[in-house]
């Protein structure tokens, strides 16, 4: 069985059903680090958590407010003052006693040993700047990175899965319903780190094409990230204006792709 417990079986039989005993073992030995408490960390962890993952570590400095009540069902009134990440542990441990789940509440990116996580995962940006932890991720420890986030109904989610990302695509035969057959072909693909994503211009000269590829929210999300590090909680209209606009004459975009009613 792979070095999967019978106990594991058993929790875990109806997903090992949909993707196999391989993959459940894959997910059950990968180790990941979330870097920012938000209403997104929850989510991913949960899910994560119940589908048996083998270790997360969660991180951040802040302790839980009024705000996070609002957007955060794991949080209780109870709670307020406390430390974000040591009660999302608590409340994770219990949905899934098998995983382990750490915290890290002082991890300082530049000098954490982040090559022993599979996949470091920066949420909003806030406890340090997801360019540079790519850049780190990527330079010195070859460790995959996700960068995410929500603002309302909006959001954003960037995957690096670095320069050859071994995956299998399934290839149906054409037939019969009942004869055909699924191949799986190995495939690579190369990623590019935010630093060239948030920059780069994209590939369509038409602009109403290119308005049908990138909707406008798009360069909206890319400036926030970019400067996730050094933006107050609350950031003005101006302020955003300003910076959208500065980021899109940087690549040659007209800045009236983006209005007002989009920056409210």
């Amino acid at each position: 069985m792979s070095g999967i417990s019978k106990e594991e079986v058993a929790l875990y039989d109806r997903q090992i059903r949909l993707w196999g005993m391989e993959a459940q073992n894959r997910l059950r030995t990968a180790s990941l680090c979330f870097i920012g408490v938000k209403a997104v960390t929850l989510e991913a962890c949960k899910n994560l958590v119940l589908a048996g993952v083998g270790h997360i570590t969660i991180s951040d400095g802040d302790t839980i407010t009024e705000e996070d009540l609002e957007v955060q069902y794991y949080f209780q009134a109870e709670d307020l003052g406390k430390a974000k990440d040591k009660v999302l542990a608590e409340r994770l441990r219990i949905l899934n006693p098998l995983v382990d789940i750490q915290v890290n509440s002082k991890l300082s990116y530049k000098d954490a040993k982040l090559d022993k996580f599979d996949v470091v995962v920066a949420i909003g940006g806030r406890q340090c700047s997801p360019v540079q932890l790519n850049g780190i991720c990527r330079t010195e420890k070859s460790t995959r990175f996700v960068a995410a986030d929500s603002f309302g109904v909006f959001g954003y989610i960037f995957a690096d899965c670095l320069d050859k990302h071994e995956y299998m695509e399934e290839v149906k035969s054409v037939g019969e319903a009942s004869n055909s057959e699924s191949k799986y072909h190995k495939l690579i693909a190369a990623y590019k780190p935010l630093s060239q994503s948030i920059i780069a211009k994209p590939d369509v000269s038409n602009i109403q094409r290119m308005f049908r590829k990138y909707p406008p929210l798009v360069f909206i999300c890319q400036t926030l990230v970019a400067e996730a590090s050094s933006l107050s909680t609350e950031v003005s209209t101006d302020k955003l204006e300003e910076l959208v606009k500065r980021a899109l004459q940087a690549r040659q975009i007209p800045d009236n792709i983006v209005n007002d009613d989009l920056l409210a």
